[in-house]
């Protein structure tokens, strides 16, 4: 007699459970990493679990730098966007703010824009807000490498709390340990490129990545 789907899932998960008692058994509490991948694979999850509702993204340039990179931070807004809109995993829970609308009310925006306000006036329920610290991509003449220092929040938009904040973000640095030449790439192109780097080390907080991703 065949089995049927349920029946089929239930011993799927009897499986899992005993393999599980004897991974615990023979390797104490490193099974449960191993467990951790049978049932998820490369998947990691982000330490942030808090997003939920309409979520718009704001990353504000530094008042210091504002006018030289204002085009830096709302590349990384609209290439951050498009990151977290592809990972969310329920979409009826969690959805991301039309990018144009949340630009349209930030035109011309200064660093001392308020997070919670620009919230409100797009319909948000939370706001991912990056505070761009620092940012640069020249290391000397006709050389690149991005460096790009950056404070990044969840802030509720009703009450203007911080729901997450990572405990610690390191300035993010690309390539680590060499630097591109012109020859090699643009100047253009690498900061496209090194732009949608950053998004992806930032987007790392709140949507699951594939674990064997070296530095994307």
């Amino acid at each position: 007699m065949p089995f049927s789907e349920k029946s089929l899932k239930k011993c799927l998960l009897m499986t899992l459970i005993l393999m599980g008692g004897m991974l615990v058994t023979l390797a104490g509490c490193s099974a449960f990493g191993t467990i951790a991948y049978i049932i998820h694979g490369d998947e990691v999850a982000p330490p942030c679990k808090k997003m939920k509702g309409k979520v718009a993204i704001v990353c504000r340039p530094r008042a210091s730098t504002s006018y030289q990179y204002s085009e830096v931070a709302m590349e990384l807004s609209r290439a951050l966007n498009r990151k977290i809109q592809a990972g969310i995993k329920k979409p009826k829970e969690c959805q991301v703010v039309n990018q144009q609308k949340v630009e349209e009310y930030c035109d011309g925006m200064e660093a001392e824009s308020d997070f919670q306000e620009i919230g409100k006036a797009v319909g948000a329920d939370q706001v991912i807000g990056i505070d761009l610290l620092s940012y640069n991509h020249i290391a000397g003449t006709n050389v690149w490498q991005g460096r790009a220092d950056m404070n990044v929040q969840l802030i509720d938009v009703a009450t203007g709390n911080v729901l997450y904040e990572p405990p610690f973000l390191n300035e993010y640095v690309f390539p680590k340990s060499s630097v591109v030449a012109a020859g090699e790439q643009s100047e253009r192109a690498f900061q496209n490129e090194y732009i949608q780097r950053l998004a992806n080390y930032i987007s790392k907080q709140f949507v699951p990545y594939d674990r064997t991703e070296v530095d994307f």
